[in-house]
């Protein structure tokens, strides 16, 4: 029987697929296709759809198109924005470029820490992700849900881990990539504004604040 969850994500699979279908956003659809393909089974929680955070991603990013220099190519790029990291044995950044374009294959590459072998430092990675306008903005949106969904899934050290690197890498990522990217300057405030609420609420449940535990 389905759970509420999985009902959940199929209606919002449902209307993203017509969306894209009546913005003609093929690409995008097709990247969907392609990485849903991919991604069966359940996240840690062993109930939500593992497609569901791309899917989520996604929704994030539609609300912000009329704030960004490549919509299409950004809503492709979170969809595919784990496939380098997650599916290198099938996957490279020249298929994803033949497949998807080039500024999608650079995009969803700065979002890869670990490919091929090699780890970036935080310093290369964030700096490569503010410099490039898709990736700045798949990266905000992807750690936004991270962090709205880790609560009970990932350890405590895990969790302060995630908020510590919103604090120390995102933000100021987020300030180069506007000063960088004025035209979607409106998308940066918008998911910084999210990030910072959603930070400020969990490190308050972590450090047992009587109001949160209300």
């Amino acid at each position: 029987m389905m759970n509420e969850v999985e009902a959940r994500h199929i209606k919002q699979l449902a209307v993203m697929r017509g969306w894209l279908d009546g913005k003609g956003y093929f690409k995008a659809a097709d990247a969907l296709e392609f990485v849903r393909q991919m991604e069966q089974g359940t996240r840690r929680d062993n109930t939500t759809p593992r497609f569901h955070h791309q899917l989520s991603i996604a929704r994030l990013i539609t609300t912000l198109t009329p704030h960004l220099m490549y919509p299409e190519e950004t809503i492709t790029a979170a969809f595919l924005h784990d496939v380098l990291e997650d599916h290198s044995d099938v996957v490279s950044r020249d298929m994803i470029e033949m497949r998807f374009g080039k500024l999608v294959a650079d995009a969803v590459w700065k979002l890869s820490k670990k490919c091929g072998g090699m780890t970036k430092t935080y310093e290369l990675y964030f700096a490569e992700m503010a410099a490039d306008p898709i990736a700045s903005v798949v990266k905000m949106a992807d750690r936004a849900h991270n962090v709205q969904t880790m609560v009970g899934v990932f350890t405590v050290e895990k969790q302060k881990q995630y908020l510590y690197e919103v604090e120390a890498y995102l933000f100021p990522m987020c300030k180069t990539a506007r000063r960088l990217h004025p035209r979607q300057y409106s998308a940066y405030e918008n998911l910084k504004i999210l990030l910072r609420c959603q930070v400020g609420l969990i490190k308050a449940f972590l450090e047992g604040d009587p109001a949160v535990n209300l």
